[in-house]
């Protein structure tokens, strides 16, 4: 299977944007495709989809012509390698702390696609203090296509509160992003969208957008059509 136009997008640094669609939903997949996304990211890790859903999902994605990104529930490798085999375009693995991890998830890809392994994306989440801490021998790893930034956990992590916005948990995403764009890696946020040109002025090319958040923008902008208080 060749590689889709989004995946290549995303290692020429060109903008993508990923959709959370939030459970098992393979009815809003034809709809995204058609409507402008360039990945359906499957979540596995903060929704209730099990391995059957998630190939429902993949099976979905690649009839509708729109990559299937399988972020999974665990790093390790006998978890990853069932979504690979049920031919996910790429994963996005999260937990990762240290050089090891993004080596192990490396080889993991080319242990399971062989000479497809070129086809596939993998991205690794930097969501933990460790990460950041091991950063420069993460950067070292090829195999790698993208990195998405957590600063929803990476706060948690550094002050006990998920998503909180001190100027402590501000700066680490900042000094990891000018890393990455230093060394022309590509990477993401989730694209809130107040903080939407914040995070593309960090130079973030991979944009993450849960399926409600496009809801609640679409309703906000439809009531106010309606002048509906």
């Amino acid at each position: 299977m060749a590689l889709y136009p989004a995946q290549q997008r995303l290692r020429d640094g060109q903008t993508v944007i990923a959709v959370n669609l939030a459970g098992r939903n393979p009815d809003v997949i034809k709809p995204l495709a058609q409507s402008g996304a360039h990945m359906a990211f499957i979540d596995c890790e903060r929704t209730g989809l099990g391995l059957d859903a998630a190939t429902e999902l993949i099976r979905a994605a690649h009839a509708a012509a729109l990559c299937p990104m399988v972020r999974s529930w665990s790093k390790e490798p006998e978890v990853l390698v069932r979504y690979l085999d049920r031919q996910a375009s790429g994963l996005i693995v999260p937990h990762i702390k240290t050089v090891d991890d993004v080596r192990q998830a490396v080889e993991l890809v080319r242990y399971a696609c062989g000479a497809q392994a070129s086809e596939k994306t993998l991205i690794v989440q930097i969501e933990t203090v460790s990460a950041v801490k091991n950063l420069e021998a993460i950067l070292s790893v090829p195999g790698v296509d993208g990195y998405l930034i957590g600063p929803n956990d990476l706060a948690y992590e550094m002050t006990g509160q998920r998503g909180a916005q001190t100027p402590e948990v501000m700066q680490t995403i900042q000094r990891v992003a000018e890393r990455l764009r230093q060394d022309k890696r590509p990477f993401g946020l989730p694209a809130n969208w107040n903080q939407l040109p914040y995070f593309q002025s960090l130079g973030a090319n991979f944009l993450y957008f849960p399926l409600e958040w496009l809801v609640q923008h679409a309703l906000h902008d439809l009531r106010a059509a309606l002048n509906l208080d």
